[in-house]
């Protein structure tokens, strides 16, 4: 496990990637700016690439707070990228990005 001091400021984004999504593309630019705000989060948590904070899943009123838009919207929007697959789930219900996850498997391995 990465101690806190060895976390990078960074993480890979390729354009790419993002705009040939189709799972992602499928969603309303609102849905897609609001996945990029997990993104950031899921960054600096621990594990790398869930949505927790403090160890903690973190509840959709805090998803909305986090990304400055009402619990509807944060609703919506969460709807859309689970409806189109855009994010997985662990045994306990807590939201991971699966490229995170495995970049940092690799990062690790190498």
């Amino acid at each position: 496990m990465a101690k806190p001091k060895d976390k990078l400021p960074w993480f890979k984004f390729y354009p790419s990637d993002w705009a040939g999504d189709r799972k992602l593309r499928m969603c309303s630019i609102g849905a897609r700016g609001l996945w990029v705000e997990l993104l950031c989060v899921m960054h600096e948590a621990e594990p790398y690439g869930h949505l927790v904070t403090d160890g903690r899943p973190v509840t959709a009123r805090q998803i909305a707070a986090l990304a400055g838009i009402t619990p509807v919207e944060c609703g919506r929007f969460m709807a859309e990228l689970e409806s189109a697959g855009v994010y997985s789930r662990t045994e306990d219900k807590t939201i991971f990005s699966r490229r995170m996850v495995r970049d940092k498997a690799k990062a690790e391995q190498d």
